[in-house]
């Protein structure tokens, strides 16, 4: 599969560039560190409210601690908070941890919890994404370890949303003020920041922390370019190369170090502008039915996945909260592709522009060049044009794009509830693309009902909805992969969630 001129040129000099940088952070590191690459880091840096997705969360979990977690198995778990009633539809008690203090040594009490959720139904909230999802309208101390939340409908999910309410220090953040907060933050985790710079963060071990870590430092590096990262495991200038695809993966088991495997709560799809912009084709359903049914998705996973990942056929992963199993299969049809497009007035095709971020997802350029062929083959240009992923992240916050498409997931981590994923791809979204008003009554019947049956009932409509009306490109369930040394022990990446305080470097 051959990559165009262009799109090569772009992906040798993004990887020339990282590898410099990273051999340049590599040299004089002390054994005890931690050496991490990563696509990019967070552009609020230390403010983990702004977004909440895959690069974000990899450098926050060293940093903050939500009231909850979500295991490996999709099941609530106690973090911060170890007990929780609720009191009414829209009160919540919760039983806080005992003893954890933040990495200034400030005691972590209810306080903490207050003013968080102060900040996030303050004036402030309209901008962040993490005040959005929970839907809080106050929060009282009951004691230093009890606290109540009240929601302003009710939230029968509150409990697997809140491992996203991440504890910030609260002195520093009443100090410092949310901005220069982030340049400088404090959390409960096992690590915290030193040093920040655009490209690099250096952070130190919190042997205080109620999560210890077992590493004195870690260092995380921005490599946007996914060769980048591959070689500085192979050069031994990373320790944990995330965000691999399989092809990087088989290339660290041959060259002695470690091709790590995982799936992840997410559905890979390419979103199309349907509300603003973009292309008017791609506002008729039959178009986008067309371009879904001439995507060959086994060839994809595949030729691509080496069978490591699974055909979409939903915006819901089969491991989340409301995925519908009896939502069929997406068929691989180019000839009732083509007459869809003739019969929506495109018998010879159109062209459009897909921005892509190229190096943040596994194999993600080679997807792009296959779904680029065999568009190709029903009439339609797909024409790539990589950007940074900054500017994805702009775009979706900002609502400033230049193209017609873009890739990004329904991602449901942390909480694992199909809800998730929808609220940025549906009319809640802050710049939304897709917008389909006749489904919002019953997303918002589905956030809120509390019956476990109803809700499954709810959510599946929903799924059924976006999978009727092809809202989006829906290619793949994401299996993600990382690269590790030899030697080290203890990774594992939950719902975007890495424990680093278990991650260890054995010589």
């Amino acid at each position: 599969m051959r990559t165009p001129m262009r799109t090569r040129r772009f992906i040798l000099t993004s990887a020339m560039s990282a590898l410099m940088l990273l051999a340049t952070t590599g040299m004089g590191a002390a054994a005890a560190t931690l050496r991490v690459a990563t696509t990019a880091l967070p552009g609020s840096l230390g403010n983990p409210y702004r977004t909440t997705g895959i690069p974000n969360i990899y450098a926050w979990s060293a940093i903050f601690d939500g009231l909850t977690r979500i295991d490996a198995r999709g099941q609530l778990q106690p973090w911060l908070a170890t007990a929780w009633t609720q009191i009414d539809p829209v009160t919540w008690q919760f039983t806080l941890r005992p003893g954890v203090t933040f990495s200034n040594g400030a005691r972590f009490t209810a306080d903490a919890v207050v003013n968080v959720a102060n900040y996030l139904t303050g004036p402030a909230a309209p901008r962040e994404t993490v005040a959005r999802e929970l839907g809080l309208k106050s929060a009282r101390r009951i004691d230093d370890l009890t606290v109540e939340l009240v929601t302003v409908q009710p939230n029968p999910m509150l409990p697997r949303a809140l491992s996203l309410f991440y504890m910030v220090e609260p002195g520093q953040w009443q100090r410092l003020g949310p901005e220069d907060f982030a340049k400088d933050p404090v959390g409960t985790g096992p690590f915290r920041v030193t040093r920040m710079t655009p490209n690099t963060w250096e952070l130190a071990a919190v042997p205080t922390s109620w999560r210890p870590p077992k590493m004195e430092a870690l260092r995380f590096t921005a490599a946007p370019d996914v060769s980048a990262r591959t070689q500085g495991v192979l050069a031994n200038q990373v320790d944990l190369a995330l965000q691999l695809g399989p092809s990087e993966a088989d290339a660290l088991d041959a060259g002695g170090a470690k091709g790590v495997p995982y799936p992840i709560a997410e559905v890979w799809a390419y979103q199309f502008h349907q509300v603003t912009g973009g292309n008017p084709a791609l506002r008729d359903k039959r178009v986008r039915e067309a371009l879904n049914i001439a995507v060959d998705r086994d060839t994809i996973v595949k030729a691509l996945f080496h069978g490591r990942a699974v055909p979409a056929r939903e915006p819901a992963p089969s491991n989340a909260f409301g995925y519908d199993p009896n939502i069929p299969p997406i068929p691989y049809d180019p000839a009732r592709a083509k007459a869809l497009l003739a019969e929506a007035g495109y018998p010879n095709g159109f062209r459009f522009i897909m921005q892509a971020v190229i190096g943040s997802g596994p194999a993600d350029a080679d997807v792009y060049q296959k779904v680029a062929q065999d568009l190709s083959k029903i009439g339609v240009t797909m024409e790539i044009r990589p950007f940074p992923v900054q500017q994805l992240f702009r775009g979706v916050v900002e609502g400033a794009w230049d193209g017609d498409a873009f890739g990004l997931t329904y991602a449901t981590p942390p909480s694992v509830d199909v809800l998730r994923g929808i609220t940025q791809h549906s009319c809640l979204g802050t710049h939304p693309w897709y917008c389909d008003q006749s489904i919002m009554p019953t997303i918002r019947a589905a956030y809120v009902e509390a019956d476990p049956a109803k809700a499954i009932a709810l959510r599946q409509e929903v799924m059924r909805s976006y999978r009727n009306n092809y809202a989006s490109l829906f290619l793949y369930e994401l299996t993600r992969f990382a690269g590790t040394v030899a030697g080290l022990r203890g990774f594992a990446e939950v719902h975007g969630f890495i424990s680093f305080d278990k991650i260890e470097i054995v010589k």
